[in-house]
Formats: C-alpha cells, structure tokens, sequence
C-alpha cells in the first residue's frame, strides 16, 4: 500500500499508533470517519506493520475495559489493551475519537517492538496524555504536538 489521502480513506477502517507526552501508546480506529494524520498517510503499511507486530506478542496485562464483541469478530481494541495501549475508536461520521479500551499497566513506547518505534516518533503528541482523555478530537490531535 502507498500514501492515501484523506479522501481515500474516508468510509474504510484504518487503524493507526501514536505515542503521548509520557511515552503510552494508543490505537486509533477511524471507523471511516475519524480524522488520520499526514504522518499514518504517507505510509500506512508502516502502522499496520507496527500494529500486527504488536499484535504478535504475549499479552502483559488486563484491559480495565473494552468492549464486548460478538466472537465472530476480533477484539483489536481489547487485544492491544492485553498488551498495554490505551484503544480510541472514531465516530463513522466524523466526531472525535473515544476512549474504548485501557490497560491496567501502560507499556512504554520504547518496550515495544522495533517496528513500532520510528512510527511512534513520527506521531507524538507531547501535550497529551492518554490516560486522562476519555475523547480526543481533530483538533487536540492537530494541537498535541
């Protein structure tokens, strides 16, 4: 896959990392709607990349919640939660992103797979904190930097 534009994307899942001010990561899901950065744009192979590696390791702690799916379907919010990153999911008409997972212990950005690091530096919001959002918008994306 090669760089999107926004418009490209809009009405298809896509999921990509970011990294806040204390080092935590989340997923964001854009449900076809949510806002994507120009960074997940010029290279989202780089993120599906990163987050399938993720995916690959052993779960290190319990989510605090996520929510329950019907069983044909996998649980990526919960999943990434298992492994220590917070899960924000879109509105599919373009509201702000909402809190759907959180682990009980964060892993910091630089525990994570190799794959995942020059994805994190290239999207990090230093003005933020995952842990203390329960919705982020465009613009406070557009702002956390």
């Amino acid at each position: 896959m090669s760089a999107k534009l926004a418009d490209e994307i809009m009405g298809a899942e896509y999921d990509w990392l970011g990294c806040d001010g204390d080092g935590n990561v989340a997923l964001f899901s854009t449900a076809g709607g949510g806002y994507a950065p120009d960074e997940f744009l010029r290279d989202p192979d780089a993120h599906a990349g990163a987050i399938e590696a993720i995916l690959a390791l052993q779960a290190t702690t319990t989510a605090r919640f996520a929510p329950e799916l019907a069983t044909q379907y996998i649980n990526i919010w919960r999943l990434v939660a298992e492994r220590g990153l917070f899960a924000f999911d879109a509105d599919i008409n373009g509201g702000p992103y909402g809190l759907v997972a959180a682990p009980e212990v964060a892993t910091p950005a630089d525990k994570l797979p190799p794959a995942a690091i020059p994805v994190l530096r290239s999207l990090t919001f230093q003005q933020l904190r995952f842990a203390d959002l329960a919705t982020v918008s465009e613009q406070v994306l557009r702002e956390g930097r």
